[in-house]
């Protein structure tokens, strides 16, 4: 077969795997998360009550509580034990105890307390318990004191000043609805297209391999390469825009600063991805160990982005692991072009570092061996 029918297109028609990862899977991906994550906000979260005191201020906290979307809170328990017992198995996912003289120590001005107990395990739904049960204890508070103020001869104004003398205002500068479809989608969709990148790419590359010989010389392979990769490469960079569309049509998602820079390192990025693709696969030379390579290279960049966990705080071996991987540096373009509209001197730094990613390139070009043979007992279906 003639060197020139080995190209990204001629190995899109002879596998149907590649065609899906470049074609149709990776935007049902996107619309599958966004459909997870459509409420924006996690909702009617079960917190079991352990109610000792039986007083109309027990309900009354209780109410504001359930009042609140995110809890639900119509799970009633007898005992302590018996709630502890309902949260380690799962049956709610945070304890809220009442103790006895809760309603007298309050009309009493003794600031008496209900402990709520969550399961930390649920990073995400326990925070966001933690959250609410805070902000609703806080106005059960501040409502309690007013009417008991009331209730000892002050004047409104005067009530409500001694009951919340200071009275904190806390605005979000980024997604103000506090929406984790934005904060979650947005973001697990580059670590998850990353992985369909570097997957497309050694597929292309080992067809390539097992189907005609590389010619040789540097120029000369890289011409052939050209010719195989280009075509994947585009079509993979539109799915990052096609993201980009979805994200905007269906989560509301209007960036700060100019798409433009985003539309840019998208095209960074999949070049990225693919330079180490082939560095892999020239330093492995077998498909099955350069996917399991990359696969353990590439499956914790979502953990390792710096948007779930400060990487400040990170120990230096998982800062480490994220600076090699090229979608912790899209991501923080993204923020900053995205929340924060950031100057060029600001984007500048992970444009250049995906640069650097290219930098191996050349060696990986010349050191992917000319011809592989097929072994049946490592082929992976395509």
């Amino acid at each position: 077969m003639a060197t020139n029918n080995h190209t990204g297109w001629q190995a899109l028609r002879c596998q149907p795997w590649l065609l899906a990862l470049v074609g149709w899977l990776p935007p049902l991906l996107t619309l599958l998360l966004i459909a997870i994550f459509a409420l924006g906000t996690p909702q009617s979260l079960p917190i079991g009550v352990v109610d000792l005191d039986h007083t109309a201020e027990a309900r009354a906290l209780q109410r504001h509580l359930d009042a609140s979307p995110a809890l639900d809170v119509r799970h009633p328990y007898a005992s302590p034990s018996e709630g502890a017992e309902a949260l380690q198995r799962g049956d709610v996912l945070a304890l809220l105890i009442i103790p006895r003289d809760f309603g007298r120590d309050l009309r009493l001005s003794l600031s008496p307390e209900a402990v709520a107990f969550y399961n930390s395990q649920y990073l995400l739904a326990g925070k966001f318990i933690a959250s609410a049960v805070t902000q609703s204890s806080m106005t059960f508070a501040a409502e309690a004191g007013v009417a008991l103020r009331l209730g000892q001869g002050y004047a409104l104004p005067q009530a409500v000043a001694a009951a919340a003398p200071v009275r904190p205002q806390i605005t979000a500068l980024y997604n103000a609805g506090m929406s984790y479809a934005l904060f979650l989608v947005t973001t697990i969709t580059p670590a998850l297209w990353q992985i369909m990148i570097v997957v497309a790419t050694l597929l292309t590359l080992y067809w390539r391999l097992e189907n005609a010989a590389l010619p040789d010389g540097y120029l000369a392979r890289s011409h052939a390469l050209w010719q195989l990769l280009m075509p994947i490469s585009l079509l993979l960079w539109l799915q990052g825009l096609l993201s980009l569309g979805l994200f905007y049509y269906f989560l509301g998602w209007t960036p700060e600063g100019a798409v433009g820079w985003l539309i840019a390192g998208m095209a960074l990025m999949v070049l990225a991805i693919q330079s180490m693709a082939t560095l892999i696969l020239a330093l492995v030379a077998n498909k099955v160990r350069a996917l399991s390579l990359c696969a353990a290279y590439l499956a914790p960049a979502f953990a390792f982005m710096g948007i779930t966990f400060p990487r400040g705080d990170m120990n230096m071996l998982a800062r480490l692991w994220g600076n090699l991987m090229p979608s912790t540096h899209y991501i923080e373009l993204q923020v900053a072009v995205a929340d924060h509209a950031a100057p060029l001197a600001t984007l500048l730094p992970p444009l250049l570092t995906l640069l650097l990613f290219l930098i191996p390139l050349p060696f990986a070009i010349r050191a992917l061996p000319k011809q592989l043979t097929v072994d049946p007992t490592e082929q992976v279906s395509t």
